[in-house]
């Protein structure tokens, strides 16, 4: 009888032990497929990150452009409905149009230009002359690093680079803006995920 209930004793806890390891090369896995598809550059897992929310950076305006002085340019975009967590990031520089000599230091916010982000209403009555709140206003600058918060929901928007200041000298603005979607993932995972697809 008690040979009976040792026997019976250990095969229960073989079989919990094997249980026991079967759980853990699970979760082992399980994980292993989680780093897969957060890292990999793969198409797959892309697809999958963006099942997840993930999704990628779509560029507005990425390039370089002469701007007249008292003069602006403006690039337009626009958000679906149903957009929510949408900045428009990125950075632009000023540097004097070619062959002329610059009015002041290289930082001087004397070859400055002011960058506006404007909803399609605000920007009709800027153009107008009228005061238009806007989503983003960098001021006058030299070099600017954009992160803009949008509103929830559809939109047009306007990205404008304005010249208008008094004794403005033509300058060149070389510019990069993206939409940008929060998500899940942290901003350094995402940064080293798209490092590996490349």
């Amino acid at each position: 009888m008690q040979a009976a209930r040792s026997s019976t004793q250990s095969s229960s806890s073989q079989t919990g032990r094997k249980r026991h390891v079967w759980r853990w090369i699970f979760l082992a896995l399980l994980l292993i497929a989680i780093v897969w598809v957060t890292l990999s550059g793969n198409p797959f897992a892309a697809s999958l990150r963006e099942i997840g929310g993930d999704k990628p950076d779509q560029f507005v305006l990425q390039r370089t452009f002469p701007l007249a002085p008292r003069g602006f340019r403006y690039y337009t975009f626009g958000l679906p409905s149903g957009s929510r967590r949408v900045a428009l990031v990125g950075e632009f520089a000023v540097a004097p149009e070619a062959n002329k000599p610059p009015t002041g230091g290289g930082e001087s916010t004397a070859n400055g230009v002011e960058l506006l982000v404007l909803s399609e209403t605000a920007f009709a009555a800027w153009q107008s002359g009228g005061s238009a709140a806007s989503v983003y206003d960098s001021g006058r600058v030299s070099h600017g690093d954009v992160h803009a918060e949008l509103p929830a929901g559809a939109g047009v928007y306007y990205a404008v680079f304005s010249n208008k200041f008094p004794a403005a000298g033509a300058i060149n603005v070389r510019a990069s803006l993206r939409l940008h979607v929060s998500s899940w993932l942290p901003e350094w995972l995402r940064r080293s995920s798209k490092g590996m697809g490349a």
